[in-house]
C-alpha cells in the first residue's frame, strides 16, 4: 500500500517537474540556456507590435539616405545626406524568426566557473533578421524582461553581420560574441571553440579551433581583471578591448538604434552598448 502511494507521488512529481520545464527556457546537460517554445512565441508577438514597426521604420528612414561602403561588419555604413536632400521614405521590410544570441558570462571570464558549455555561454537576446525591399539587412533584438517570463524591444543592429552569426547556431553548437573585439565563434559539442570572422581567427591566432578549456584562459587574461566592478571599470576605462594599436583604429563602426532612442543614436559604438547592457543587469 505504502509502496503504491510513494509510487504515485513519484509520477506526479514527475509530472509537474516536466510541465514547469515547458514554461521556462531549457538547457542540456552541460549546454548553455536554450529558448523555449513559449519563448520564441512571445517573442513572435513582440516582432508583430506596433512598437517594433514604428522603431524600425524609424530606423530604416534614418539610414535610408546612407552610402552603403560595404563595412567590414557586414553593415552599412556612409555619410548623411546633405540638408537639401528630402528625407527617403523608409522601405517595406518583414521580420524572420528569432534566433538566440549568445555572450559570455561574466563568471567564466573571471574563471570562476568551470570550462564547460553551460557556464561558457549566456542568453543574451532573441534577434529577428530585418530584410528590407531595398536590400537593406539588420537585426532586431529583444532582451528578456525581469523575471524572464516576458520579451521586450533593447534595439536594432545594422548589417547582418551579426544576425547571420548568430543564425548558423544549433543546439548542438551554439555560436556567441566576444563583444569587445567583434568576435564571433561556433561552440561545438565536443568543446572545441572555432573562430568565424576574422578578428575571432586574429584571437586565435589562427588556430581553427582551440579547446573551451584554452579559450577560458585567454579570454581570462584579456577581461579577467576589467568587469563590471572592478578597478578598472571604476576608473572609466571599460567599453571595448582591442587586441592591437591597429586593430582598435581600423575597427568597424556598429550601428545601433536604442529602443528608447532617436536616430541620432545611429554612431553608438555595439561593443559599448553590449557592455553598458551587462552593468546594467548587474546592478
Amino acid at each position: 500500500m505504502h509502496r503504491t502511494t510513494r509510487r504515485a507521488a513519484t509520477l506526479c512529481a514527475a509530472t509537474a517537474v516536466a510541465a514547469l520545464c515547458g514554461t521556462v527556457p531549457a538547457q542540456a546537460a552541460d549546454g548553455p540556456t536554450t529558448p523555449a517554445a513559449t519563448d520564441y512565441t512571445a517573442a513572435q508577438q513582440v516582432l508583430r507590435s506596433g512598437k517594433v514597426h514604428d522603431t524600425v521604420t524609424r530606423f530604416l528612414t534614418a539610414v535610408a539616405g546612407h552610402t552603403p561602403d560595404g563595412g567590414a561588419d557586414g553593415g552599412t555604413a556612409g555619410a548623411p545626406p546633405s540638408p537639401a536632400q528630402a528625407p527617403a521614405a523608409a522601405p517595406g521590410f518583414d521580420l524572420k524568426k528569432p534566433v538566440p544570441f549568445y555572450e559570455l558570462s561574466p563568471e567564466f571570464v573571471a574563471g570562476r566557473t568551470e570550462a564547460t558549455a553551460g557556464a561558457a555561454l549566456r542568453l543574451s537576446y532573441l534577434a529577428s533578421r530585418v530584410s528590407a525591399a531595398n536590400g537593406r539587412q539588420a537585426a532586431v533584438l529583444l532582451a528578456p524582461e525581469q523575471g524572464g517570463r516576458a520579451w521586450q524591444l533593447a534595439g536594432i543592429r545594422d548589417g547582418d553581420a551579426d544576425i547571420s552569426a548568430a543564425e548558423r547556431g544549433t543546439d548542438q553548437a551554439q555560436t556567441f560574441m566576444e563583444p569587445q573585439i567583434h568576435g564571433w565563434y561556433r561552440l561545438t559539442g565536443s568543446g572545441s571553440v572555432e573562430p568565424l570572422n576574422k578578428e575571432a581567427r586574429t584571437a586565435l591566432q589562427g588556430k581553427p579551433r582551440v579547446p573551451l578549456a584554452a579559450y577560458q584562459q585567454l579570454v581570462a587574461k584579456r577581461y579577467g581583471d576589467k568587469l563590471p566592478g572592478s578597478a578598472y571599470d571604476r576608473k572609466g576605462l571599460a567599453g571595448g578591448y582591442a587586441l592591437a594599436e591597429e586593430q582598435a583604429a581600423s575597427a568597424p563602426s556598429r550601428s545601433w538604434l536604442p529602443a528608447a532612442s532617436g536616430a541620432a543614436a545611429l554612431a553608438v559604438s555595439g561593443a559599448a552598448v553590449l557592455h553598458l547592457r551587462r552593468r546594467r543587469r548587474s546592478a
